[in-house]
């Protein structure tokens, strides 16, 4: 189902974020810094969990690009050699392959998952030559000879979004670039806002390998788009910062920047337990949120970044608490210390 996408408009102050105005004041002075706004009541859809991915199917193709990668990990370059496809060998030497591969470096253990029919995804560490390193995921296509999967192409997936025809296109392109094609079949929108002549779309999707855990997870994204001729354009958010892991708790919290030079930034949420009733939780800079979740499924904060704080990707939450009517602490994702007030 297509988006509710508003209506282009040209006006110096559109509406933001459903009607309500998002007061943006910064105040100088030494040590002084933004006010933070409200959060957003939720007009969206409703959290769901509906869309579960049997990726079963690929087992082949992901266990070929796995010993692959192991065979390289353990510098067993002639057994690596051998799970290129036949016809690929035929034009490229073992001394080659072993000298080129020997080139780029020393592969850490990977993390491999399928990405459609004749191809597979991975990510690994990569010790160069030079002594850096660098972390990878590429997209390995495959090849069916003989009856069997084997190793055909490596590449590196693009880093930027192409431009999208719509919405609905947006967030498959995202989560193609990120996942790979079936998993934008568990794409699931949440919530749709209005910004600053843009869009902000909150929506989950199940990650083949999300930071911090070893398997797949729904996790939800906070993305920003703004229009133009040739399309809509991706203007930040993403998985930048923290996603909200939904896979184990009673409400995802998330953190996010986006805008031109990451003008704003984010804490966006999944409520996923019907039980919780507050929300409350407190910035790195000390700055106190606290919001009724009665008949909410998500929570949106958005505020106009300080420059001259720096933006608190690695920890965003100073702590973070979420309970039912008797008070109890429900579960939330990120895990951190409780409110002081």
């Amino acid at each position: 189902m297509e988006p509710y996408v508003e209506p282009r408009q040209r006006t110096a102050r559109p509406a933001v974020l459903g009607g309500l105005a998002v007061v943006l004041v910064l105040v100088l002075g030494a040590g002084a810094r933004l006010a933070h706004t409200t959060t957003i009541p939720n007009v969206g859809l409703p959290a769901s969990n509906s869309k579960t991915l049997d990726v079963s199917a690929y087992d082949a193709q992901v266990g070929v690009t796995k010993q692959y990668l192991l065979d390289l990990a353990s510098l067993n370059y002639r057994a690596a050699y051998q799970r290129l496809a036949p016809s690929v060998r035929q034009g490229l030497s073992e001394a080659q392959f072993t000298a080129d591969r020997k080139q780029e470096g020393v592969l850490g253990q990977p993390v491999v998952w399928a990405d459609d029919e004749t191809s597979s995804r991975a990510e690994y560490a990569l010790g160069r030559a030079d002594g850096g390193n660098e972390t990878r995921r590429h997209r390995f296509f495959l090849k069916n000879e003989g009856g069997q999967w084997w190793i055909g192409q490596e590449m590196p997936l693009a880093s930027d979004l192409p431009v999208a025809p719509s919405l609905s296109a947006a967030m498959n392109r995202f989560v193609q670039q990120r996942a790979g094609k079936i998993w934008t079949g568990t794409i699931e929108l949440l919530r749709q806002e209005a910004f600053e002549g843009g869009q902000l779309l909150l929506f989950s999707y199940i990650e083949p390998d999300p930071a911090g855990i070893l398997t797949a997870e729904r996790i939800a994204t906070l993305n920003y788009y703004t229009d133009a001729s040739d399309g809509w354009h991706f203007e930040g958010g993403g998985t930048t910062g923290l996603p909200a892991g939904m896979s184990v708790a009673d409400a995802a919290m998330g953190f996010t920047a986006f805008g031109s030079d990451q003008q704003y930034t984010a804490y966006y949420g999944v409520i996923e337990n019907t039980n919780a009733v507050s929300l409350a939780f407190e910035e790195p800079n000390g700055a106190r949120h606290s919001q009724s979740l009665k008949g909410q499924r998500t929570v949106l904060f958005v505020n106009e970044r300080n420059p001259f704080e720096p933006l608190p990707f690695r920890q965003p939450f100073k702590s973070l608490a979420v309970k039912d009517v008797y008070g109890n602490n429900l579960r939330t994702n990120p895990t951190v210390g409780a409110s002081a007030g």
